[in-house]
């Protein structure tokens, strides 16, 4: 297994980025990459150069059929020096998730686990040295092939990118969301709780839509009655509603996200109340008329936990008390940030540092 890794590290180092409040993430030196071979099984385990990365075919199902699935996780810089990876085991359980529903190969973790560490070692130094500091991780599982039509892949590229943002970028600042006539983000039985890729570019342009109107995100509502609240842009939706947490259901339409998943752990192991459920736009705008709902926030990997002080429908706008995070919103965020740091109990071994060779599954 981790003995077929070849590292080779970059003949050319390319300049760091300094801290200049871009919020444009910035590629790291190297990537890690592998094939399948026959019978699907995955070969050619390389840490190399990221412009080294094989190229698809022009007849790849990942570009004519969009046959491909990603995922993101990061790497945090920790208080003690050390670095550590939030949840990267439940990253790649949601990423073969994915592959499942589109057709292609499952990518073995105790595989990737050894390459990441072997990436992130490498490029540990494009981490600044403050705690709390995040090297962000995409990966990607994408169908290459020589036919014209999709079927199931044989025939893949799996890599992992990784890059830095900005400390002074978006992450965590307060968002505002608005609701779009004429745009579903997903249906019953479709792909909505995977990151496939078609998924996420059909995303953009509502997305701009709603920039258009002074907004972050779209507040995005079930496909069949444009009920139901189902996300917040690519971000899961909380709500305190009479001051229970509450939370979209995972019903295959809305994204099983890790952040949002920790969220749901954290409150429960801390007695607070959680209640999943369908959760209705009516029942949230009438709660921020009359103050039973108090708070809103939305979780995501790069994002963390970020609260929601506008929610737009229909040319009205429903704002929450204040533009900073409420009390619960910041319990959350503090707590989450702070397991990233290693300044706060980590109960359920969340973080898994550089040096941890085979950590648990999620």
């Amino acid at each position: 297994m981790s003995n077929e890794l070849v590292v080779t590290p970059t003949a050319t180092p390319r300049t760091r980025p300094e801290a200049d409040g871009s919020t444009v993430p910035v590629l790291t030196d190297h990537a890690f990459f592998m094939r399948t071979g026959k019978r699907r099984t995955w070969q050619g385990l390389t840490v190399a150069d990221r412009d080294t990365i094989p190229a698809l075919r022009p007849t790849a199902a990942a570009v004519l059929g969009g046959q491909t699935v990603v995922d993101a996780f990061t790497a945090y810089r920790m208080a003690d020096g050390t670095v550590g990876v939030f949840r990267p085991d439940s990253h790649i359980k949601r990423l073969n998730n994915g592959a499942r529903r589109m057709a292609l190969p499952q990518v073995d973790f105790d595989r990737v686990w050894t390459s990441v560490r072997a990436l992130v070692e490498l490029d540990r130094e494009w981490l600044p040295e403050e705690a709390g500091s995040a090297l962000h991780l995409r990966a990607v599982l994408a169908a290459d092939g020589r036919g014209l039509a999709p079927s199931p892949a044989d025939d893949c590229l799996f890599y992992v990118l990784a890059a830095v943002a900005d400390p002074a970028g978006s992450a965590g600042k307060p968002v505002r969301a608005m609701t779009l006539d004429g745009y579903v983000r997903a249906w019953p039985g479709g792909t909505g709780d995977i990151n496939d890729a078609g998924s996420l570019a059909a995303g953009v342009v509502p997305g701009e839509v709603a920039a258009n109107y002074g907004y972050d995100h779209v507040l995005w509502l079930d496909g069949p009655q444009g009920r139901f609240v189902q996300q917040i842009g690519n971000l899961n939706a909380f709500f305190v509603v009479d001051g229970v947490l509450t939370t979209p259901a995972l019903d295959r339409s809305v994204l099983p996200g890790v952040t949002r998943d920790s969220v749901v752990k954290l409150a429960r192991d801390s007695g607070t109340r959680v209640v999943e459920r369908p959760v209705e736009l009516a029942e949230v705008l009438k709660g921020i008329a009359d103050g039973t709902v108090t708070e809103c926030f939305a979780t995501g990997t790069e994002a963390g936990v970020v609260p929601v002080t506008a929610l737009g429908h229909q040319g009205e706008e429903y704002r929450l008390a204040g533009e900073e995070a409420g009390p619960v919103t910041a319990r959350f965020r503090d707590l989450l940030d702070g397991i990233h740091r290693g300044e706060a109990v980590d109960r359920f071994g969340w973080m898994r540092r550089l040096t941890e060779v085979a950590p648990v599954h999620a």
